[in-house]
């Protein structure tokens, strides 16, 4: 069902040819956004590149036996993790059946030694990326078995994480992780292929590395797997500080390498005595950058921003015990950003997936995917930084809890009016109908720097639950190297809770982590009180149309009021409301009454004169990524009229859970 999204990706990249104007694409998009100074090191980084490729492949053999300096405070903390879901996760690990990212991985039996192609299997495309020392294009990648591509990097990577370590590191077992440990090392040696291509993946292979000696004592290790975990660190700590992530790359890619660097430096501190001091400084000019004054995420994206709270933590907390603590800015702002995350939160303790979301964690239980992540988050700062009145309405179990004493509570449900100035987005926590009501408005920005890699064509959108049930949801990620024109159709305008004119993205994406046109968000007014309202506009169609497009959110009674008006004119536009497949809608002329299994959760009145649709599936350009690699068909509701100064008024009622079921239609199934 989804050919008609897919498809155009194929036929573009297919043949040589194509993916030469592919990558020619890329690079010109990516330029675009470079000024002369970030050109200027990028050519140098890529003469260093090269020149670290011809090195003889190997660990360092210069490098022998010596101190591994371990965190006695991991060490305890692991030692106290009785979680089922440590003893599941090291269980599946053992037993060489793993999934990462919702796919099987090849069975493999650790004792008996792993092959390359575990570590270099994609199981969407069934192919292995090459070894070291191919050179690895990470553009030049495809799904499709007999396309040219290997498939999408984040697949391949995933397990070479090593997270799989941690689990096992919480319960001792030092020998079935230094039989993976000594499997990873044999296949991916430095600095070659596609697991040396990303400072990401080089940084949390050393968090994995670092719980991995916390847990299981190195002291008895025997000499060579000690040298190995010597070389390993010293590996990873100089490609962190030999290829650092400045400019347009400088947002939590170079977070990660300040941690990972910090670790390398703490972990082996006689091979690298410049890198925990290098880490620290980073990450404290880091953490300011990407955590705004309100807590808000500045890449618009709150799973980013969970994500690196993480890394903060872990920093703060390693730092701390190593008698080099971070500046106090720095726990100040985690704070900030755990409450930023607890009021997006609804009473369910899930966030709204606004912008991208890749899954990436830093502590990890494989297989688990963890869809309340950001809860799990706010609950680990709030043990980190003494602070219970942040722990969050709900979350999942979670070996972090464990690792930053997070409270055992749960925390007290959020109510009223919320404005993030700096974020740029307003949550509501409301009883409405008596129905627990959760309500966020974006009015901020499209992203962080120039790129804005990570944020989506999401301004004045909005994203509701009901008692928990997502209503009004966002598209989501599906991949990011190789999902073609359909990552761009999934970030753009037409994908989310907002107004189009004329079919038209209010910011247009370029290629997949670009832009060629950003509108640019403004809150104008904001009502407090038991009737609040917001206002705010934005120009991303000015350009195109001369026209700006406003939009009241408001409270009124027992309802919600969204008002969107144009100002310099009218034009026919779509108010678009993006809604997951498995909720049951009945439309009656302007009336949309929305439920689940027979349980109403609210109705939408279309603007006077403004005709009602529903559109169902990839067909009718209707799928959201719930998770990534998933797409599915979902739902996309469009009042359709003419739109001009005058306000557009879409109402929004919150019935009784007691009144009477929405009748179920026939509704076509999920694709992947």
């Amino acid at each position: 069902m989804l050919a008609g999204w897919t498809g155009e990706h194929s036929a573009r990249t297919a043949g040589t040819g194509g993916r030469v104007l592919a990558r020619l694409h890329w690079y010109g998009a990516r330029l675009r956004a470079m000024s002369a100074a970030e050109i200027l090191h990028r050519v140098r980084e890529t003469r260093t590149r090269q020149l670290w490729h011809r090195r003889p492949l190997g660990w360092d053999e210069g490098i022998g036996d010596g101190p591994i300096c371990t965190s006695a405070l991991l060490r305890e903390r692991l030692r106290a993790a009785a979680l089922p879901g440590v003893a599941r996760s090291a269980d599946a690990t053992r037993s060489g059946r793993l999934h990462f990212l919702g796919r099987p991985w090849p069975m493999v039996d650790w004792q008996a030694g792993v092959g390359g192609e575990f570590w270099r299997h994609d199981p969407v495309t069934g192919r292995s990326w090459p070894g070291p020392p191919a050179a690895i294009d990470l553009r030049a990648t495809g799904t499709d078995p007999s396309g040219p591509g290997f498939g999408d990097a984040k697949f391949v990577w995933e397990p070479a994480r090593l997270q799989m370590l941690q689990p096992l590191a919480a319960e001792g077992d030092a020998e079935t992780a230094l039989a993976i440990l000594r499997s990873f090392a044999a296949d991916t040696p430095p600095y070659g292929g596609v697991h040396w291509t990303s400072g990401i993946e080089i940084a949390l292979r050393l968090v994995s590395l670092t719980l991995l000696c916390a847990g299981c004592d190195p002291e008895g290790f025997a000499p060579a797997d000690r040298i190995l975990i010597r070389r390993f660190a010293a590996a990873h700590g100089a490609h962190l500080a030999a290829f650092p992530s400045l400019y347009s790359s400088a947002n939590n890619h170079r977070m990660a390498e300040g941690l990972g660097l910090l670790l390398a430096g703490l972990l082996v501190p006689d091979l690298g005595p410049g890198w925990a001091a290098e880490g620290r400084t980073i990450i404290a000019e880091m953490v300011p950058r990407l955590v705004l004054p309100d807590g808000g995420g500045a890449e618009q994206s709150p799973v980013y921003l969970a994500f690196v709270l993480e890394m903060a933590a872990l920093a703060v907390m390693l730092a701390a015990e190593a008698g080099q603590p971070l500046a106090p800015a720095v726990s100040e702002r985690l704070a900030r950003g755990a409450a930023f995350l607890k009021a997006l939160l609804d009473g369910a303790g899930r966030a709204p997936a606004i912008g991208d979301d890749d899954e990436t964690r830093v502590i990890a239980m494989p297989p688990a995917r963890e869809p309340r992540y950001a809860a799990s988050i706010v609950a680990a700062v709030a043990g980190l930084t003494g602070r219970p009145d942040l722990a969050p309405p709900d979350r999942d179990p979670h070996l972090r809890d464990v690792l930053f004493a997070a409270p055992a509570h749960r925390g007290t449900a959020l109510s009223g009016l919320r404005t993030f100035p700096d974020a740029g987005l307003s949550t509501a926590h409301e009883r409405l109908g008596g129905r627990a009501v959760h309500l966020v408005f974006d009015h901020g920005p499209l992203g962080y720097g120039t790129l804005a890699a990570h944020g989506h064509a999401d301004a004045l959108a909005v994203w509701l639950s009901v008692d928990g049930e997502p209503v009004l949801v966002d598209a989501g990620t599906w991949l990011y190297f190789s999902a073609g024109p359909t990552r761009l159709r999934l970030r753009e305008s037409g994908s989310h809770n907002s107004v189009t004119l004329r079919g038209a993205s209010q910011s247009c994406a370029s290629s997949a982590f670009g832009w060629s046109s950003r509108a640019r968000a403004t809150l104008l007014t904001t009502t407090p009180g038991p009737e609040w309202s917001l206002t705010a506009s934005h120009d991303g169609y000015r350009r195109r149309f001369g026209l700006d497009h406003l939009r009241r959110v408001s409270r009124a009674g027992d309802a919600l009021i969204l008002a969107d008006r144009l100002t310099g004119g009218s034009a026919r536009a779509e108010i678009g409301f993006l809604l997951p497949l498995e909720l049951e809608v009945a439309i009656t002329g302007n009336s949309v009454a929305v439920g689940k299994a027979g349980r109403p959760l609210c109705r939408l009145r279309a603007p006077e004169g403004f005709a009602v649709a529903l559109r169902r599936g990839a067909g009718q350009g209707a799928v959201r990524s719930p998770a990534f690699g998933e797409i599915v068909d979902a739902q996309r509701l469009v009042f359709t009229g003419l739109l001009g100064p005058a306000e557009a008024m879409t109402r929004l009622d919150f019935a009784p859970a007691t009144q009477p079921a929405v009748a179920r239609e026939s509704l076509p199934g999920a694709v992947s």
